[in-house]
This record gives C-alpha cells, sequence and structure tokens, in this order.
C-alpha cells in the first residue's frame, strides 16, 4: 500500500503528525530569533534546577546542572522550585550586558558552589550549546517515524512509531525554550505535547514489536489512552493559565508518573516477548528491549523523580544522547528487512568515513597554505566522487555489477527451454546465480488440466506433504500476489493466526522469501528463494533481478502452453476442421473423439440460463459497458461449463443453453445439471454484488428439465453446430423465462432422477407457454 491509497481521514492525521515536528522546528527558530543578541545570565531555572546556557558558564561550574539556591545573596523561594513554572527574572536579578550575577548551588554530589556570570548577548554559539543535542535526537526521531511510516504505510505499528517519534521530536525541539505569560501559544504547544507524550508509550507497546490482541481485538482501548492524555493536557493548561500553583505542579508530578509507567509496560512486554518462541519475535523484542533500557528508562525515571521528591538536581541534557540507542533500535525492528543490511552497510560506513577523513584533512591543511586551494579542489573531487561510489558498489556488490549478463544468460536459458520442467529447473537456479542462495525451488500449483508440478535446484526433492497449492502460506500469496518474506511473518497481523502452518511451509522447501508467478493477474506458482550463502538479507536490487526473471519465465511458459495447445489441436481436429465450430470440437475431443458425433435420439438433460433486468439495462448504459458485463457474466458461466463438462448449444446475449448426456454419455447428467447450476448460482451472487455497486440491477434465473431429444447436426455445410431438437428444451427455456432472480427452477423429473441429496421445494403448478397442462415446478435450494 502506498500513501496515496490512504483514505482521507488517515492522511489528513498523517499530515498532522508530521506538521507536529515542523511546528516544533518553526517555535524553536523563532524563538532563537528573538533572543540572539539580547542579555543573558548564563543559566536557565526550570522547576528550581539549573541548566548552563553558555560554554562559560558550563566551564566556570554548572556543568552538569544543581538545584539554586540563592542569587546574588537573595535566597530562591522554596515555593518556586516546586511550581515548575519558569522565572524570566527575580527582582534582583542583573539583567544589562556587563553586570555580574552570583549564584549560589548544590551539585549533583551534593556540595554548596558558587558562580559569578557577567551578563552577555546570547550568540547563535550559544544556542546550539544550549539545544543542539536536543534539536538533532528530535530531527532523528522525525526521520525515523516518518521513515517507517512510509515504508509500511497505515499499519498498526507504523501508526504508534509515528506517534511517539512525531510527539517525541517536537518536544525535544521546543524541550528548553524559556516559556512564560508572553509565550502563549508555545507554552501550549509544548503542554499539548508533554500531556500526550507521557501515555503514547502505552499506544507503542501494545503495537511493537508485534501487535499485541488487544490491539486487534479491542481498539477503542486507543481511545481511552488518548482519553485520558486529553485530560492530563487540561491539567496542565489550567494550572497554567489560572497561575493555579499547585495544581501545575500535580499535574506535572502525574506526568512523570504515567511516562515512567508507560516505559516500565514497554520494557515489561518487550521482556515477556524476548522469551518467545519464536526466534525474529524475540529479537526484535531483545533490541527492543536492550534500546528502551539504556535511551529512554534513565530519562523517564530522573524526570519522576526531579518533579515528585524533588530530588537528583542534574541536568537532563547529559541523558538526551543515549535515547540514539533507542531510535537505533526502533529503525532496526521497523525498517523492512530488506533494504537493511548490517555488513554491507558498516563496511560502507567505515569507507565513507575514512574517505571523508582524509578529505577533511586535506582540505584543512590545503586552507592553511592557500586560502582558495579548497575550492580549486571541489572540480576535481566532484568528477572523481561518482567513480569512488561506482569502484565501491562493484567493491561491496560484486555481483550486482555482473546483473544485466547473469539476466541474459538467463533470459536466453529460458528462450530456449521447450518444456514446463525446463523452464522451472532454471528459475530453481536463478537464486544461486543472482543472489548466492544456498538453493531454491520453483513450482507451478495445479489446475483444471495441470497437475502440480516442483522443481529443487540440484534435482534433490522436496519434503513430503500436502500440496503446495493447499499450503495458507501459499494460498496467502495467491490473494497477496505479494512476495512473502520469513521475517514478516511474526510480526506482521495477517499471519498472526497461520504461523505455525506458515513456518512449516517455508522449512519444507529451506525457504526464506517466496516470489509469485504471476498469469493474467492470477498466481500460477511462485520461486522459494534459499537462504543467502553469506548471512546477508535480501535486498531489493537482487529482488529486482529475480522478478525480472520470473516475469520471463511466465513469458516462456505461456510460449510452450501456446505452442502445445496449437500442435495438439492441429492434430486432433484435423479431421473436424472443416465441418464444425470450436466449441463442438473441443466438447467432442474431451470425450472421445469424432466418432462420438453421430445423430441420435438421446435422454438429455437440459439447462437454461437468462438475465433478468439484461433489457432495461442495455437501454440505460453505453454498448462498451454492456459488452464488458456479458464478458463477466459468460466467462463465469463458461468456466462452470466446462467443469461439468456440459455441451454449450450457444450464447444468446444474455441467454444460453447447456445439455448433457450427449455427444458423450454420462451417468449423472441431471446431477451435473443441478450442480453446474448451484456453482453458477454461487458465481452469479459474487458478480451481483459487483453489479450492485456499480449500479446494475441485473440477476439470473435458470431452468432445468430432463427428457428425450435428437441430438445431432445442426446447420449447414461449412458451418454446424451440434445440438439437441425437442420438447424438452422449449421447457426448459420455459422455467428459466419463469425464474426470478437466482432461482433455479425445475421439472419433478429431475427432483425424481436426482442421486445425491440436493435440497428441493415444491414452487406450485405454473402455466407455461407453449404448455396446455399446469406443469408442476420444484425449487432447487442447495445441496
Amino acid at each position: 500500500m502506498r500513501i496515496r491509497d490512504g483514505a482521507a481521514g488517515a492522511k489528513l492525521l498523517f499530515a498532522v503528525l508530521i506538521s507536529v515536528y515542523f511546528l516544533g522546528v518553526a517555535i524553536s527558530f523563532n524563538d532563537k530569533i528573538e533572543r540572539i543578541g539580547r542579555p543573558d545570565v548564563g543559566w536557565m531555572l526550570e522547576s528550581g534546577f539549573i541548566s548552563p546556557t553558555r560554554p562559560d558558564a558550563s566551564e566556570g561550574g554548572l556543568r552538569g546542572g544543581g538545584r539554586a539556591l540563592s542569587l546574588n545573596g537573595q535566597p530562591i523561594p522554596d515555593t518556586y522550585s516546586r511550581t515548575g513554572m519558569t522565572l524570566k527574572a527575580f527582582p534582583y536579578v542583573r539583567l544589562h550586558v556587563g553586570e555580574t550575577n552570583t549564584l549560589t548551588f548544590e551539585t549533583p554530589a551534593g556540595s554548596i558552589n558558587e558562580i559569578t556570570l557577567p551578563v552577555r548577548p546570547w550568540s547563535w554559539r550559544d544556542a546550539i550549546f544550549t539545544e543542539g543535542a536536543t534539536a538533532t535526537i528530535g530531527l532523528f526521531f522525525c526521520v525515523v517515524g516518518v521513515t517507517a511510516f512510509m515504508l509500511r504505510p497505515y499499519e498498526t505499528p507504523s501508526w504508534a512509531l509515528l506517534t511517539l517519534c512525531s510527539l517525541a521530536s517536537g518536544i525535544l525541539t521546543t524541550l528548553l525554550i524559556p516559556l512564560g505569560p508572553d509565550k502563549g501559544f508555545e507554552s501550549l504547544y509544548f503542554m499539548t505535547l508533554a500531556g500526550f507524550v507521557s501515555y503514547v508509550p502505552f499506544h507503542t507497546g501494545l503495537a511493537l514489536p508485534v501487535v499485541h490482541p488487544l490491539l486487534r481485538q479491542r481498539p477503542y482501548v486507543l481511545k481511552i489512552i488518548y482519553a485520558l492524555a486529553a485530560l492530563q493536557v487540561l491539567l496542565y493548561v489550567v494550572g497554567w493559565y489560572v497561575e493555579w500553583t499547585g495544581l501545575f505542579a500535580n499535574a506535572r508530578s502525574i506526568g512523570s508518573f504515567v511516562l515512567l509507567s508507560s516505559i516500565v509496560f514497554f520494557v515489561g512486554r518487550c521482556i515477556q516477548l524476548s522469551f518467545a518462541s519464536d526466534r525474529i519475535v524475540a529479537q526484535r523484542a531483545r533490541i527492543l528491549l536492550a534500546g528502551t533500557v539504556v535511551g529512554l528508562t534513565p530519562v523517564a525515571f530522573v524526570q519522576f523523580v526531579q518533579e515528585t521528591f524533588g530530588l537528583l538536581p542534574i541536568d537532563n541534557r547529559f541523558l538526551y544522547w543515549p535515547m540514539g540507542l533507542f531510535l537505533l533500535a526502533l529503525g532496526r525492528v521497523t525498517v523492512r528487512h530488506e533494504l537493511l543490511n548490517a555488513r554491507i552497510t558498516v563496511r560502507r560506513a567505515v569507507i565513507y568515513g575514512w574517505a571523508v577523513g582524509v578529505l577533511t584533512i586535506l582540505a584543512i591543511l590545503l586552507s592553511a597554505v592557500r586560502p582558495y586551494a579548497v575550492a580549486a579542489m571541489l572540480l576535481p573531487l566532484l568528477y572523481v566522487w561518482p567513480r569512488f561510489e561506482e569502484r565501491l558498489n562493484e567493491r561491496l556488490y560484486p555481483a550486482r555489477a555482473r546483473f544485466p549478463e547473469l539476466i541474459r544468460g538467463l533470459g536466453n536459458r529460458l528462450a530456449a527451454c521447450t518444456s514446463v520442467e525446463a523452464v522451472l529447473e532454471v528459475l530453481a537456479t536463478a537464486p544461486a546465480l543472482i543472489a548466492d542462495a544456498v538453493g531454491g525451488v520453483a513450482f507451478l500449483l495445479e489446475t483444471n488440466n495441470t497437475p502440480e508440478r516442483v522443481v529443487r535446484s540440484g534435482g534433490s526433492a522436496v519434503t513430503a506433504g500436502p500440496r503446495l497449492g493447499r499450503e495458507p502460506l501459499v494460498q496467502l500469496m495467491c490473494t497477496t500476489r505479494k512476495e512473502i518474506y520469513r521475517a514478516a511473518i511474526a510480526v506482521e497481523p495477517q499471519y498472526s493466526n497461520i504461523q505455525r502452518e506458515c513456518y512449516a511451509c517455508l522449512d519444507r522447501l529451506d525457504a526464506e522469501v517466496f516470489l509469485p508467478l504471476s498469469r493474467d493477474n492470477q498466481v500460477v506458482g511462485a520461486v522459494a528463494l534459499g537462504a543467502r550463502a553469506t548471512g546477508d538479507v535480501y535486498e531489493a536490487p537482487e529482488i529486482d533481478a529475480l522478478v525480472t526473471i520470473a516475469q520471463q519465465a511466465v513469458q516462456a511458459l505461456i510460449r510452450i502452453d501456446a505452442t502445445d495447445r496449437l500442435r495438439s489441436r492441429e492434430l486432433e481436429f484435423a479431421e473436424l476442421k472443416r465441418f464444425f465450430s470450436p466449441q463442438v470440437i473441443d466438447q467432442v475431443m474431451a470425450r472421445g473423439g469424432a466418432a462420438e458425433l453421430r445423430s441420435q435420439r438421446r435422454l438429455v438433460t437440459v439447462f437454461f440460463a437468462d438475465l433478468r433486468g439484461f433489457t432495461s439495462f442495455s437501454d440505460s448504459v453505453e454498448p462498451e459497458e454492456v459488452m464488458a458485463t456479458l464478458a463477466e457474466y459468460h466467462g463465469a458461466m463458461g468456466r462452470r461449463i466446462a467443469e461439468y463438462a456440459g455441451t454449450l448449444e450457444r450464447f444468446a446475449g444474455d441467454g444460453f443453453m447447456v445439455f448433457f448426456n450427449d455427444p458423450v454419455e454420462q451417468d449423472d447428467h441431471v446431477d451435473r445439471a443441478v450442480q453446474m447450476a448451484l456453482r453458477m448460482r454461487d458465481d452469479i451472487g459474487a458478480l451481483r454484488d459487483l453489479w450492485t455497486r456499480r449500479g446494475y440491477a441485473i440477476d439470473v434465473g435458470m431452468g432445468i428439465h430432463t427428457g428425450y431429444a435428437t441430438c445431432g447436426f445442426i446447420g449447414y455445410e461449412g458451418r454446424r453446430d451440434y445440438g439437441v431438437i425437442g420438447n424438452v428444451t422449449n421447457l426448459a427455456a420455459r422455467l428459466s423465462d419463469a425464474a426470478g432472480g437466482g432461482e433455479i427452477l425445475v421439472t419433478t423429473r429431475v427432483v425424481a432422477e436426482l442421486r445425491n441429496g440436493f435440497r428441493t421445494e415444491p414452487a406450485g403448478q405454473l402455466t407455461l407457454k407453449g404448455f396446455q397442462q399446469a406443469q408442476a415446478v420444484h425449487r432447487v435450494l442447495g445441496h
């Protein structure tokens, strides 16, 4: 699914969540514009705790934070330290450039220190020192959340991750902005995010590393979580704007407690899943557990202790960098595995690091000698760097450089194949050539005319088991028509009820990935890719190359099928093609050949079907729509006729006639006709739903009668059909006319001849056109 395929409400929510970060960036940038150049005392005070705002304040003794005790000899009120209100200036603070302030504070170690700092203009260097770490972490949060969502849009884990990352990025971007009565919008923004971000880990814990059953079965639990978050925001806002310091302080304590509790819940769920029997779930749970314990828990714990007990007077900015480990854990378990390759990524990063380091040193040396030498170096660098990238890719991915040659060679082998088994053999060996796979299996599913065919590379046999077409994993692949990865089975909800069966199917074929073979938008088989010899995951270029080979294989199968059918028809129809239509020839050849074609009187069962409402429908729509609808109808009905070996005498617009027991004898011809009618009714039900959505009021009535008729040639020299003539056809046609939409009417004789326990009910006596006496009619209900 793509971003543009989502519903309007989902797209709006996605836009709102993304805008949270960019609004925070705008607020932060505007704050810098206002504060740059204004007098700064060198520190900021929040809930009684000190944080340096300039490098000289950090170097002078405020590194690590502390608790403010007095300023210029005046004690800082203890009531202030618990209100949480940001104090922009005390009456006794000196704010003119050149003046000094003496601050007495308690260090995190418990000692009492004193520092005197001059008032000077705040600069961009000070801004980077103060907020650079939090702004960088906020940017990384936004990148991880948006990237994961765009790779898997509108999925439950993606929503949870995007919500967490967008709120966290917004609050980190504005975390150290001074708030006050003159910053109403900024204060409202920050308090809204602070209220919601305390509850978001509950949502994340229910969605990652796998979706909790509670979230699938009772999605309203999210409404409860975010309703409580909205209540938390209300407490913040009321306490702030009415200056109810006690309420605001309690609200902050509650918020810090909820944040710690939600993270503990997340940690507990990761601990539980880290012992799961599924190795992929356990691995992802352990990765998230490590990232959460190191990256999030310290921040939540320190904030809770500070807000609730007034202890741990440390600068929280020291706790933000470890949050990068939490981001790495999120990225590792959420980004599509085929886009990640740890070994290659690390090697590429090391090589790029060396290259950038060498270029940086060279630039520094050149700038020291000649200031313009760096600019002169740019021209050859722009020429050399793309070739460096090309050489690097050839070194890291040696097989990819040969992709065009390999694909061309495999294509030539497929073009030379003259049998289905030869095509499957080429397909089975392709993963080893393209992606260094240890093995591969190619198979075609069973159809009405051909059995299931399976070929493993190397000629070894596949583990015994049910037909692959009956495997739930293969059936799901046929439904989605997309590739299936082993790593996705444990974490994606569509596999939750069939995980064991999916793993069993993959193990049976020693496969890591299934690539479907599609023909006419239907999956006809697949290529099962074994694990890569290097241990790496399958990446997008390898998958794309194998998909190209699979498409060429499908074209080869189509060519072979067409050649075989043409050759067979030429041989089988050589004698008959001068006299009969292909329709009759197909039926005769399926039941024994030309010897069956002779005029005779036979007991036959005749089936008629006619569309209801077709006349008004054809008058109200364009001819192209009429033809398209008839094509759908005829296609569905034709498959059932072939399935039950009926002889189609003719399609006449919106109706058609089929008869059984001639030209080939069928002992169960009555049962065949009724069973075919029931299956057609089911097919019509599916078509009717489609037609209803298009606004078409169309249905089908059916009639069946059995009796004796004359069977033989109908037509003239050069164009003959095989049909039946007799009263049996007239009665079946009249029953079809009398049947309502979705109704199957049969005669008493048909009911008497049925063998397999079909359910019927009397439909009364009907006076039909062309028959003087009323006919006893029954309605077929089912099997």
